[in-house]
C-alpha cells in the first residue's frame, strides 16, 4: 500500500511538473552540405528549356513559366507548367500568355494590388531575333495571366533586348543587364515597384554593372543582391561566352561592388539563396567548354568566400530553377539543355534536406 501511495504521489508530482513545463520538440536544422541530396522527381511531360522557374509560397508549388520544347519556331509554351511537390504531379494550366515571346524571361513573386503574383518580364519566341517589352503577372490561385499594358519594360530598347538576371528585394523586382540579340550585352539596372501607380512602376537605377552581361545567375541574400557569372559576347553576330564576373548590388545605395570571384566561369543558369546559412548557390550552367557543368558553387556573404555544394545529377544549362525559402529548403532544377548543350531534357531534380527531430524533452529547450 505504501509503495502504491508513493507511486501515485510521484505520478501526481510528475504530472504537475509537466503541466507547469510542457514538453517541447527540439528540431535540429539540417545541414544541406552533409544531409541534403538531389533526387529524381516526376519529369516534365514534355522536354523544356529556357523557362523561368518560380516557387510560389501561396500554395507551395513550383512553376515553369514559358520556355519551349525545341529550338524551332512555333515550339513555345504559352501555358504555365505547375509542379505539385506533395503529389509529384505536373499540370498544364489553362491561363495563357497572349503571344509566344516567352523564352528567356526573368521574374519573381511580388504583391501587386493586394494579391501575391508571379511577375515575368520580357522574352522572345523560339528562332526569333526580336523580344517583347511585356511585363506580365500570373496569379496561380485564380489561374489568371495579365499583361500590365501600362508598364512595359523600358530596357528593351529597339525591341531586341532580353533581360539578363533578376531578384526580388522588399517587394521590388530588380533586373540586371541583358542580351541585345543582334549586338551584344547591356549593363543597365532597372527596378519594378508594384506599389507605385500604374504607368510609373519602372525606373532606371543610376549605376550600371561593371561590364555588360546577360543570362546572369542572380539571387538575394540579406540586404544585398548577388550576381556571379553571366554571358559575355564577342564577334558579329555575337557568340556567347561564359564569364566569372562576381558583384554585389546594394538596393539601399544603388552601389555595385566586387566580391570574391566565382571559381569557374558560368552563365545561362540560376542562383538561389540557401536559407540554412543564407549562402548563394550557383547551379551548374554555362556553355563554354567544359560547360555545361554539374558543379554547384556556394558563396558565403559572411566570409566573402566560395566553396562547392552537392553537385547536380546531370550537367545542364538554361534550366528552370528556384528555391523554397523556408527550412528545410527544397531546390528545383527542371529541364534545360544537357551536357551536349543542344539536347533538351524533361528532367526534374529536387534538392531535399531532411530535418531530424530530437527526442521529446520535458521542460528543456
Amino acid at each position: 500500500m505504501r509503495m502504491r501511495n508513493f507511486l501515485l504521489v510521484t505520478l501526481a508530482v510528475s504530472l504537475a511538473a509537466l503541466a507547469a513545463s510542457p514538453p517541447s520538440v527540439s528540431a535540429q536544422v539540417c545541414n544541406p552540405y552533409t544531409q541534403g541530396t538531389w533526387g529524381v522527381r516526376a519529369p516534365v511531360p514534355t522536354v523544356i528549356t529556357r523557362a523561368w522557374g518560380v516557387f510560389f509560397p501561396g500554395n507551395g508549388n513550383f512553376y515553369a513559366m514559358g520556355g519551349r520544347q525545341s529550338d524551332a519556331a512555333g515550339s513555345d509554351f504559352v501555358n504555365p507548367r505547375e509542379y505539385n511537390p506533395t503529389t509529384n504531379v505536373w499540370t498544364v494550366k489553362a491561363a495563357a500568355y497572349p503571344n509566344p515571346q516567352v523564352n528567356n524571361m526573368v521574374g519573381g513573386v511580388v504583391t501587386l494590388g493586394g494579391a501575391s503574383v508571379i511577375v515575368t518580364v520580357g522574352g522572345s519566341a523560339a528562332g526569333a531575333t526580336t523580344a517583347t517589352s511585356d511585363t506580365r503577372t500570373y496569379n496561380p490561385v485564380t489561374d489568371t495571366l495579365t499583361v500590365l499594358a501600362t508598364d512595359p519594360w523600358p530596357g528593351n530598347v529597339g525591341g531586341t533586348v532580353l533581360p539578363g538576371g533578376a531578384a526580388v528585394f522588399n517587394n521590388v523586382l530588380y533586373v540586371f543587364g541583358g542580351f541585345n540579340i543582334p549586338v551584344g550585352m547591356t549593363n543597365q539596372i532597372w527596378k519594378f515597384d508594384p506599389a507605385l501607380a500604374a504607368g510609373s512602376r519602372w525606373s532606371l537605377i543610376p549605376t550600371t554593372l561593371p561590364a555588360p552581361r546577360g543570362y546572369i545567375p542572380t539571387a538575394r541574400s540579406g540586404n544585398f543582391i548577388y550576381m556571379a557569372g553571366g554571358s559575355d559576347s564577342t564577334g558579329t553576330p555575337p557568340a556567347l561566352l561564359d564569364s566569372n564576373q562576381s558583384v554585389r548590388f546594394d538596393p539601399a545605395t544603388n552601389i555595385v561592388s566586387a566580391i570574391a570571384t566565382i571559381p569557374r566561369a558560368t552563365a545561362e543558369t540560376r542562383a538561389v539563396m540557401q536559407p540554412f546559412d543564407n549562402t548563394i548557390w550557383v547551379l551548374g550552367g554555362g556553355r563554354t567548354p567544359p560547360n555545361p557543368s554539374t558543379q554547384v558553387d556556394v558563396y558565403n556573404p559572411a566570409t566573402n568566400t566560395w566553396s562547392t555544394g552537392p553537385a547536380l545529377l546531370t550537367a545542364r544549362r538554361n534550366i528552370a530553377a528556384d528555391v523554397d525559402p523556408t527550412l528545410p529548403a527544397r531546390i528545383w532544377a527542371v529541364g534545360g539543355y544537357d551536357s551536349t548543350g543542344t539536347t533538351l531534357t524533361a528532367l526534374n531534380h529536387q534538392f531535399t534536406c531532411s530535418v531530424p527531430v530530437d527526442l521529446i524533452t520535458f521542460g528543456v529547450e
